[in-house]
C-alpha cells in the first residue's frame, strides 16, 4: 500500500490550491464569502507524478421541488459532490478514449474496462464532510462554549445565558445537517448531547428541505461500494475506492469522527467487508477561502473542472449553468457537462460503439431504455447496495423515482 509523508500530502494540497487559484474568478466567492474546495487526485505508483482530474467548488444543494425529472439540473452542488461528478466525466472520457485506441487510464478486459495497475485516487478537501463526520468533540473553557453556539445556525434555539452560566467544558462542533424525517432526531440538549451521531443525514439548507443526504453519508457510500455510481458499474471491470482522503487546515478535524462516519457507524464488523480501507490525512495547508469571522456567507456559485479537454471549465448556480436565461437554463443543450442527462448520454455513447457490450447489458433500442431503468440493471451494485444500506446505514433518504427521462439524439 502506497505511504503517504505530511509533505506528501502537503505538495498534493498546494497543487490542488494553485490549480483553483489559476482558474477565472467567475464562481469564486467574494468579499465576506467562502467556499469549500475538493479534488480527485489521480496517482502513478510507478512515477509517483499525480495530477488533479476534477475539481469542485460549492456549499449549495437545491430543495426537493426544484428537481427536474429531465436529469438536467444538479441536486446537490456541494464541492464534494462536483469533484466526484466531475471525476465520472473523466472516467467517461477514458473509456471513449480506449475504444478509440488513444493514450487512456483503462485498458479491455472481457469487453468492460479495467483501471491500469499502476493508477490509484486520492480526495481532497479543505474541510471535514458535512454531516456525522463534522459532529467532533471540542474541550475548551466557558469563552469556547459561547463562541461555539454564537456561531452556530441554530443560535436562536438555545438559551445563551443559560448554557453559560452552568460554565460547561465540554461541547462538539456542530452540523447543520439535518436527521431523516422518518428516524431519530437531534435532542439538541446543550453541549456535547446536542447531535445524535452515526445517523444518516441531508443536507444543510434553508427553506425548501434538499433529500440530498450529507456529503458523510455520500463518502461513507463511496468508500462501502466504490466511488463510480451504477451506470459506470455496468462497463468496469471492478469498482474504483479511493485509497487516500486529506482533509485541510485551520478548520476543525478530527480522524475518529472520520473512522466512525466513514468507515464504521454502529457497525465494528465491517472492516471485514471492505475492499479498500482508506488513510486519513490532514494537511498542514489552510484553504485560502475557508469560513472565518470574517467570511461568513457562502459563495453561491460552484466551479467545475475536469482534466478533459485542455480542461473543461463550467459554473453552476441553483443547478443550472451561471448566466444562462430562463429559457436556456431548462434546455437540454445548455445543462451542465456533470448533470445526470449528459452523463448518462456519454455512457449511451459507449454502449453504441461496444456492440458486444451492449448486448450483455441489453437488447432494447438504447434510446428507449430511461435513465432510471438502465441503472436498475446493474443488479450486482444495487444488491450490494441493499446490502450496505441495511447493515451499515439502516436507513436513506426516500427521493421519488422521477428519472424516467430517455436521450433523444440517439
Amino acid at each position: 500500500m502506497t505511504y503517504y509523508s505530511p509533505s506528501d500530502i502537503n505538495k498534493i494540497t498546494e497543487d490542488c490550491i494553485n490549480l483553483y487559484q489559476s482558474i477565472p474568478k467567475n464562481g469564486k466567492p467574494i468579499e465576506s464569502e467562502w467556499t469549500v474546495l475538493s479534488c480527485v487526485i489521480e496517482l502513478d505508483k510507478i512515477s509517483k507524478n499525480n495530477k488533479i482530474v476534477a475539481l469542485g467548488t460549492g456549499s449549495k444543494c437545491i430543495g426537493a421541488t426544484k428537481m427536474s425529472s429531465l436529469g438536467n439540473i444538479l441536486n446537490d452542488s456541494h464541492a464534494e459532490i462536483i469533484a466526484r461528478r466531475g471525476f465520472l466525466l473523466y472516467l467517461y472520457k477514458n473509456i471513449l478514449d480506449t475504444l478509440s485506441e488513444k493514450s487512456s487510464i483503462f485498458i479491455r478486459e472481457n469487453e468492460k474496462f479495467k483501471l491500469k495497475d499502476n493508477l490509484e485516487y486520492l480526495f481532497y478537501s479543505s474541510q471535514m464532510p458535512c454531516g456525522d463526520a463534522s459532529i467532533i468533540p471540542k474541550c475548551g473553557e466557558q469563552d469556547d462554549y459561547g463562541d461555539l453556539i454564537i456561531n452556530s445556525k441554530r443560535k436562536a434555539d438555545i438559551n445563551i445565558c443559560e448554557i453559560q452560566s452552568k460554565k460547561v467544558k465540554m461541547d462538539i462542533h456542530r452540523t447543520g445537517a439535518k436527521c431523516l424525517t422518518h428516524g431519530n432526531q437531534d435532542p439538541k440538549e446543550p453541549g456535547d448531547k446536542y447531535h445524535l451521531i452515526g445517523q444518516v443525514r441531508t443536507e444543510p439548507g434553508r427553506g425548501d428541505r434538499t433529500l440530498s443526504v450529507s456529503c458523510s453519508d455520500k463518502i461513507a457510500r463511496w468508500i462501502h461500494l466504490g466511488i463510480q455510481g451504477a451506470l459506470l458499474s455496468l462497463i468496469l471491470h471492478e469498482p474504483i475506492f479511493i485509497k487516500c482522503f486529506i482533509f485541510g487546515s485551520g478548520t476543525p478535524y478530527s480522524k475518529e469522527s472520520l473512522h466512525r462516519a466513514l468507515i464504521y457507524r454502529d457497525n465494528e464488523d465491517v472492516l471485514g467487508r471492505l475492499q479498500v480501507v482508506p488513510e486519513f490525512h490532514n494537511s498542514s495547508i489552510v484553504f485560502p477561502h475557508i469560513r472565518t469571522t470574517n467570511s461568513l456567507r457562502p459563495s453561491a456559485g460552484s466551479i467545475i473542472y475536469v482534466n478533459i479537454n485542455n480542461g473543461l471549465q463550467e459554473v453552476a448556480v441553483q443547478g443550472v449553468k451561471l448566466g444562462l436565461t430562463k429559457k436556456k437554463a431548462n434546455s437540454l443543450n445548455h445543462c451542465l457537462s456533470i448533470c445526470k442527462y449528459n452523463l448518462y448520454r456519454i455512457f449511451l455513447e459507449i454502449l453504441e460503439k461496444n456492440h458486444d457490450l451492449k448486448k450483455i447489458i441489453c437488447c432494447e433500442e438504447l434510446k428507449d431504455i430511461p435513465y432510471n431503468k438502465m441503472k436498475r440493471k446493474a443488479v450486482l451494485y444495487q444488491e450490494k447496495w441493499t446490502e450496505i444500506k441495511d447493515n451499515f446505514f439502516k436507513a436513506w433518504t426516500v427521493k421519488p423515482d422521477i428519472w424516467n427521462f430517455c436521450i433523444n439524439d440517439k
